[in-house]
């Protein structure tokens, strides 16, 4: 049962990556067309949530990082992209 779980957890891992690759580029994108910071902080924001999922796989799988490391070296890169989201959504300017 083990194995299954960690096949799910990679495949979900890998999941993340491309659906968060997918729209950093969009994001990246649309920024090219409008010239608009704020799409700038919304593929910040992504790629922070993305990159935070990918940093905790690596941690845990290669460098041998305790679960509880991992998962708060991940939650800090998710609070800073929601923060980034949350900062394209309203702007603050």
């Amino acid at each position: 049962m083990m194995v299954q779980d960690i096949i799910f957890l990679r495949a979900l891992k890998i999941t993340i990556v491309l659906l968060g690759t997918v729209l950093v580029y969009l994001g990246f994108k649309a920024y090219r067309r409008n010239r608009s910071k704020d799409m700038i902080f919304l593929s910040l924001g992504f790629a922070l949530i993305t990159a935070g999922s990918v940093a905790a796989g690596i941690l845990f799988e290669f460098l041998g990082f305790q679960l509880v490391d991992v998962s708060m070296i991940e939650s800090t890169m998710v609070v800073l992209g929601f923060a980034s989201l949350i900062y394209s959504i309203y702007g603050f300017d």
